[in-house]
């Protein structure tokens, strides 16, 4: 998370921004959706407003969170917290966790949080745009 404290934040503005820019790996969702939707509600920020921000400014990290802080409709410490306690808690969705852990040839039955599955994805994702030939 950055100086706002908003833990999500940085991974939604990559993906969206990755997106914007064509670099993004097929099939990754990018605002519509899981964490990506429940930070942009709780904070009460539109998405499509904060989507096509990063997608045509293509700010830096710190200049979208002058975006987020300006338009935000709800930026409070209680739904920052809100969002903090369900990213850092969550566990995978069983429907997506069979899928994820085959998709990454991991079953490791202890490691279910969707954070940890989420940046193991990433991983892989970015690894095998790099260095495909």
């Amino acid at each position: 998370m950055g100086p706002l404290g908003v833990k999500h934040l940085p991974r939604v503005w990559l993906k969206i921004l990755l997106h914007g820019c064509g670099r993004l790996p097929e099939g990754y969702r990018h605002g519509v959706g899981g964490f990506d939707e429940f930070l942009t509600t709780t904070l009460g920020i539109d998405r499509d407003a904060f989507v096509s921000y990063i997608e045509t400014e293509k700010p830096d990290y710190l200049t979208l969170e002058a975006w987020v802080r300006a338009n935000a409709t709800a930026l409070t410490a209680e739904a920052i917290a809100a969002i903090n306690a369900r990213v850092a808690n969550a566990d995978l969705p069983d429907t997506m966790l069979a899928d994820r852990r085959a998709q990454l040839g991991f079953d490791e039955p202890g490691y279910t949080k969707a954070v940890a599955l989420n940046d193991l994805d990433d991983w892989a994702g970015m690894h095998a745009a790099l260095t495909r030939a």
